[in-house]
């Protein structure tokens, strides 16, 4: 199938998904009088193109207005029971249709789940914890790195397809339709399968090699950033993080120089141009 033909498939998926399907986030079933909205889940104010398919889902009005340009991430921990409906709507789509998604759709699901499971191990205090790691430039480097992450997985398995040999698709196959639904009947490692089952039909390998990938991506990344992917209460100076943001050191920033006559800054801190004062 050519590349045309695809994406025009996936424009018809979206189309039919927008007229009789459920918001990604909240469930919310389509009317004839009030279809879905389209949302991008890389903001367009963020790099997102205004007609790729490959990053826009079906959102209720509600939800599009709710989100705005906040990054997906915050918006699906801001209720994790939003992360199982995007899951279930990734289900609900036809493997060639999930083929065609943007990788950074996974990348922003696996920084989701991968947040919410380092703040579950705090116990009672997981929502405090999942709001310091959400806060400042934390969620960058996160988010970064789960891109990295998901990027090097990809790679690695798709030149690998052919070694593989693989002639059944993916060993674990994704969970049926609302076995994810709400917050409360799911747990996190229910959530986890069911996002290494959508990235097993993604790159068409068996859903336990993409798991152990996936791990064994995660540490080395961990190792070559010095542990920096958790991220501990505080940084010390020189650290550097992991999208190659330095934090200055306090004192450094130069401010404009002002000639004696009261004028505007000197770029570079030069000298002011030379000449009669008016």
């Amino acid at each position: 199938m050519r590349r045309k033909d695809r994406s025009g498939a996936l424009q018809r998926e979206l189309e039919h998904r927008i007229q009789t399907g459920r918001c990604v986030y909240c469930r919310a079933p389509a009317a004839p009088d009030r279809p879905l909205t389209r949302d991008h889940v890389i903001p367009r104010s963020k790099g997102g193109r205004r007609r790729d398919t490959r990053i826009i889902v079906p959102a209720c009005a509600r939800c599009n207005h709710r989100r705005g340009c906040q990054e997906v991430v915050l918006f699906l921990l801001a209720r994790p029971r939003r992360i199982a409906a995007f899951l279930d709507y990734l289900h609900a789509l036809p493997p060639d249709t999930v083929r065609e998604l943007d990788l950074r759709v996974f990348a922003e699901l696996y920084a989701a789940v991968w947040l919410l499971g380092d703040s579950a191990g705090s116990g009672e205090d997981w929502r405090e914890r999942l709001r310091h790691l959400c806060s400042g430039r934390r969620l960058h480097r996160r988010r970064y790195a789960a891109r990295r992450i998901v990027s090097a997985v990809g790679v690695r398995l798709e030149r690998g397809r052919e070694r593989l040999a693989v002639t059944q698709g993916p060993g674990c196959p994704l969970p049926a339709s609302g076995s994810v639904a709400g917050a409360v009947g799911a747990t996190l490692d229910q959530t986890l399968a069911t996002l290494v089952g959508a990235l097993s039909v993604l790159w068409d390998v068996p859903a336990e090699r993409v798991a152990e990938e996936l791990e064994r991506e995660r540490s080395r990344s961990a190792l070559r950033n010095n542990d920096l992917l958790v991220v501990e209460e505080d940084e010390g100076p020189g650290v550097v993080s992991l999208d190659g943001w330095r934090r200055q050191r306090a004192g450094r920033r130069r401010k404009p120089r002002v000639d004696q006559r009261g004028g505007r800054g000197v770029r570079g801190g030069g000298r002011p141009p030379r000449g009669r004062a008016a």
